[in-house]
């Protein structure tokens, strides 16, 4: 490629060069988001194996394209710390909270997380509370729980229950201390994941449907349980 001859040409020529970098950094911010509301917790989002990956393949390609592999790294490290400070926004949910199965012993944690949510999500569940100490345990052995922890404490926990390719979520509950953070979110799209499910269905209160709605879940129908308590049924297509 000829040089431009003068100051005033190189920086003409850097500018056009950086509209087309801002263009591809645009692209990349649009799949980093779709990455982040893929990934349940913190961990998957700051993956430091991924991330050598992608400079050990950047400072390769560096190498041939005649470029200084160091300040190719050093600007892949710069822009993938922003990127995964954009992609834990996205995935919002704290850096600290891990999403996965439930750990065996853990039912009493779950079925205790259950009663505390009494008054808010649980309560807008079916039949959460009428739940035993051994039904939970084994629900825990079959996988179908998953949970959201921070160190050894569970602070969030989701069921999904397969069949014909039809999950049913129920029980979704999350830790007063810890709502606001993204954990139902990254639950929910944690348990949507199960291999084989194209369809996701449940049931809520009619005044707990924001997180549903956002999440891409429509109203199928709505049940009167009792006279304070009005359940409505949603869906959502997992196959696309």
């Amino acid at each position: 490629m000829a040089e431009p001859g003068d100051l005033a040409a190189v920086r003409a020529a850097i500018d056009r060069l950086d509209d087309d970098v801002v263009a591809l950094l645009a692209r990349r911010e649009e799949l980093v988001r779709a990455a982040g509301r893929l990934k349940a917790d913190g961990a998957a989002v700051r993956a430091p194996g991924r991330v050598e990956q992608v400079v050990a393949r950047a400072r390769e390609r560096a190498v041939s394209h005649g470029a200084s592999p160091q300040v190719v790294e050093r600007v892949y490290r710069a822009m993938i710390g922003a990127f995964v400070d954009l992609e834990l926004a996205t995935a919002a949910v704290s850096d600290g909270v891990v999403v996965g199965p439930a750990a065996p012993g853990s039912a009493g944690e779950v079925l205790t997380l259950q009663l505390a949510a009494h008054g808010s999500e649980a309560q807008l569940q079916t039949r959460p509370l009428a739940e035993t100490l051994e039904e939970v345990a084994a629900a825990v052995a079959a996988g179908t729980v998953l949970t959201a922890t921070v160190g050894p404490r569970v602070v969030g926990a989701v069921r999904g229950a397969l069949d014909g390719g039809v999950l049913t979520v129920g029980h979704l509950v999350v830790a007063p201390d810890h709502r606001g953070r993204g954990v139902g979110s990254a639950l929910l799209a944690a348990v949507e994941r199960t291999p084989g499910a194209r369809r996701a269905v449940l049931s809520t209160g009619a005044d707990d449907l924001r997180l549903y709605r956002r999440a891409g879940y429509r109203e199928e129908r709505r049940e009167r349980v009792s006279a304070g308590l009005e359940l409505v049924h949603l869906a959502k297509d997992l196959s696309g």
